[in-house]
């Protein structure tokens, strides 16, 4: 018994299939990924906390937070104190603006939400976050963001 079907690969029509497809028949040139860890200062981690807070309060987050409450009277813009005590807030929101509707609350460490919010951005943004040099490059949606992420786990309030 013989095989009488064509074989495609040795014949002309496989030539006019292959030419279209030439380069996605190439073999692909993969790089590699090199991941960069980078660890901040804590003199780097203050200006760090105290631009996204400022951003995030005075602009980026006013459109959800109707209210935060620190512990202690701590000041949020004030970076040195954000990254030395990591104190309490809760962070009042969801009464849609108008202050008479039910509130939520969530009880958080002013430290840990910068760097649980950093620490889930993708890598572009976090290295406009982590390098100082770099802050002027984020807005007020991307501290908003950023208090997000290290609040809620994600974007909550477009």
């Amino acid at each position: 018994m013989t095989n009488d079907k064509p074989n495609l690969t040795d014949s002309h029509f496989a030539e006019i299939l292959a030419e279209p497809f030439a380069d996605l028949l190439k073999p692909k040139k993969f790089y590699p990924t090199i991941m960069v860890e980078y660890t901040p200062t804590k003199e780097e981690w203050e200006e760090i906390a105290e631009a996204i807070w400022i951003g995030a309060l005075e602009g980026g987050s006013n459109h959800w937070i109707d209210g935060i409450h620190t512990e202690d009277e701590f000041d949020l813009k004030n970076g040195y104190s954000v990254v030395e005590y990591n104190f309490d807030i809760a962070i009042h929101h969801g009464s849609e603006g108008w202050g008479d509707d039910e509130v939520e609350v969530e009880k958080v460490k002013a430290f840990d939400v910068i760097v649980d919010g950093i620490s889930r951005l993708d890598p572009e943004r976090q290295r406009l976050a982590l390098t100082v040099d770099e802050l002027g490059q984020l807005d007020a949606n991307d501290y908003d963001y950023i208090i997000q992420l290290g609040v809620f786990g994600k974007e909550v309030y477009c």
